[in-house]
């Protein structure tokens, strides 16, 4: 967990009244604060402030009619439905902290609260009721407005609000994702305005409004398999190719066919089949379906039909079904040679030499049970290939379980583990609660930063890996699993032994197999195919079509030595295709740090629009298109005033 973060729940006074300071500097003098700030708490200051948001605003202000708010709710029923039983539970534990929890629509418009009375009625005073939008442009910096732009949890606390009237409150947002597409269905949010709450009781409501959303979004996806139980033995067992593609067109599942078709099996996005990306976004707009029209790829005609997929009327991409034409007199049938790990490989990108040998491992590690352990930098694609050993081994029809051992609060990670049964603690589900171990029974957990977990913790994992066995916190039970275990870490586990934070017992029965994942800046001529592939998934959701890359654009992007990996890359792609204006990404596009190759013409164009602006930096910046931070950092670096 971010240190900041720790502060906040820990010493929440201490705490506010540092930020507050912080806070002030920025809203009356305009100042970057020098203080240790949160990155995502300043870039959405920023934000708030280029959409006009009033920092000393009294209150919410964009509500809906009472009108649209029935038949926002309307929409929602089945996601209202499946949060009413979870909350049901939490009501004491709500109570007894002063809190309140709201659930948002995929808007962050509040369709419904509950919880302590006194809260709910200081929070009305703010608007902070049904029909209330927490979005940013509403709201300025707070919990459900950052989750809507990053889709993750978000925590905010007191000061860090951008709206003063709000210092005294803490939020914190768990989005609710749709299965498979992982578009945005709701937020559920917890706050309160206590500073006098308990750090462990802090933690724990944290903890709650995760699980709560994640809960419902494991209701979303059993309705999912349940509904499509039947028509997947159907998909596996017609000809055709089939893909489920999300809402930015890329693909997220296939069939059996697809997935050893020769010429499909390697295809990740729409826009790699000529023709299709259109016909894709035609019939997501309309929402109607397409049938039998005719594409080409790779020398073949495809029949190809397209039925658009929505929730609650939100639309979450399509499902494509491609049927190959006869061939034409005198062509030869090629026999499908894509094998079960091809397509379980699928996503992972590479054809460097470094890159080829350990997915050359991984498949070996795929065809065998022992426990695997994944090292590598912040970025380089643990997780992901993680998934693709489960699902090239003999376990890829069982959960796959992924945990994040550094970001559960050290009291919460054995529960989490372990599960709980009912009563177990103070804030426990009446029913209690599996563990993370027991619900990849049969399948494959990934521990993912494995080196941060805390030292009492690695005692409890190392009892379940030697015994297979969990126990329930307040329980006494066995009860006996069958998983296999892939744990990843950035660390260096041998120094933190020497150290003393990692127990080295742990250790040796974690590091059975081993696989290295190079960092990018060892592989460089990945960058081309992982540039394309990134614009490929993401050049839709900007706008863009067709992108042409300049030479000196990849130069730049193979020059740059990449400390956040593979992630830091496809973040910078994301960044440009939302800089660029045309059609063409140049390295004008990308970050200073990555563009050092041109600083002549960088520290021209800045002096050309402040020069234009009449000095005002503000102004120069929206002239760039960049934001005023990015302004003052590239001044800077050219020393520039």
């Amino acid at each position: 967990m971010n240190q900041l973060l720790q502060k906040a729940i820990a010493e929440p006074m201490e705490f506010n009244l540092s930020i507050k300071e912080v806070w002030k500097r920025y809203t009356d003098l305009g100042r970057f604060p020098d203080e240790p700030i949160r990155h995502e708490i300043l870039e959405s200051w920023e934000h708030s402030k280029s959409l006009g948001v009033d920092p000393f605003q009294q209150k919410i202000e964009e509500i809906i009619s009472p009108h649209e708010l029935d038949h926002r709710i309307r929409q929602n029923e089945q996601l209202l439905s499946y949060a009413s039983p979870q909350i049901t539970d939490l009501n004491d534990l709500l109570n007894e902290s002063g809190t309140m929890l709201c659930v948002t629509d995929r808007h962050g418009t509040i369709l419904d609260s509950f919880g302590d009375r006194s809260t709910l009625k200081r929070a009305e005073v703010l608007n902070i009721f049904e029909g209330g939008t927490w979005s940013e442009s509403s709201a300025g910096t707070n919990a459900v407005g950052v989750a809507l732009k990053t889709k993750a949890p978000a925590q905010v606390f007191f000061s860090e609000h951008f709206c003063e009237k709000n210092h005294e409150w803490y939020c914190m947002a768990s989005p609710i994702l749709a299965p498979f597409t992982k578009e945005l269905v709701g937020i559920v949010n917890v706050a309160g305005c206590n500073l006098n709450l308990h750090p462990h009781t802090l933690k724990l409501l944290v903890s709650e409004a995760k699980n709560l959303s994640g809960s419902i979004h494991a209701r979303l996806y059993e309705d999912a398999i349940r509904e499509n139980l039947f028509l997947t033995a159907a998909l596996d067992g017609t000809e055709d190719a089939v893909f489920v593609v999300d809402s930015q067109k890329e693909i997220i599942n296939r069939n059996k066919a697809a997935a050893v078709h020769p010429s499909l099996s390697g295809i990740s996005g729409a826009g790699l089949i000529k023709g299709l990306d259109s016909l894709l976004e035609q019939s997501m707009l309309t929402g109607q379906k397409i049938q039998n029209e005719s594409i080409r790829h790779k020398s073949h005609i495809y029949r190809c039909s397209i039925y658009p997929l929505t929730f609650q009327e939100i639309g979450l991409g399509a499902v494509v079904f491609l049927r190959q034409s006869p061939d034409l007199p005198g062509q030869k049938k090629r026999r499908s040679t894509a094998s079960s790990d091809d397509a379980a490989f699928a996503h992972v990108i590479g054809s460097s030499t470094p890159m080829v040998q350990v997915i050359n491992q991984a498949k070996k590690a795929a065809a065998i049970d022992a426990t695997l352990f994944l090292s590598g930098e912040t970025g380089t694609g643990k997780e992901v290939f993680a998934q693709a050993i489960h699902r090239a081994g003999s376990r890829r029809n069982k959960p796959f379980v992924a945990i994040n051992c550094g970001a559960i609060p050290p009291g919460l990670l054995e529960s989490e583990l372990s599960g709980y049964e009912a009563g177990s603690f103070t804030g426990a589900k009446s029913k209690g609660s599996p563990g993370k171990f027991e619900m990849a029974e049969g399948g494959t957990i990934f521990l993912d930063e494995i080196g941060d977990m805390p030292l009492e913790s690695q005692v409890h994992l190392l009892r379940i890996l030697e015994e297979r066995e969990v126990r329930r916190i307040g329980g006494e039970r066995a009860i006996p699993v069958d998983v296999r275990v892939i744990a990843g870490t950035h660390r260096d586990l041998k120094r933190a032994v020497e150290e003393g934070t990692f127990r080295e017992d742990l250790l040796y029965r974690l590091k059975i197999i081993q696989l290295t994942l190079p960092p990018l800046r060892e592989r460089i001529e990945d960058i081309p195919e992982l540039s394309r592939r990134f614009i490929e998934e993401n050049a839709g959701q900007f706008g863009k079509r067709q992108v042409r890359v300049l030479p000196e654009t990849i130069k730049c992007l193979m020059d740059y030595h990449w400390p956040g990996n593979v992630r830091e890359l496809k973040n910078v792609i994301q960044q440009a295709l939302f800089t660029m204006d045309g059609e063409t990404l140049c390295p004008s596009h990308l970050p200073a740090e990555i563009s050092a190759s041109a600083p002549q013409s960088e520290k021209a164009r800045l002096l050309d629009a402040l020069q234009a602006e009449d000095g005002v930096v503000s102004h120069a910046a929206i002239r760039l298109g960049i934001s005023r931070a990015t302004m003052y950092r590239r001044m800077k670096k050219y020393q520039l005033t």
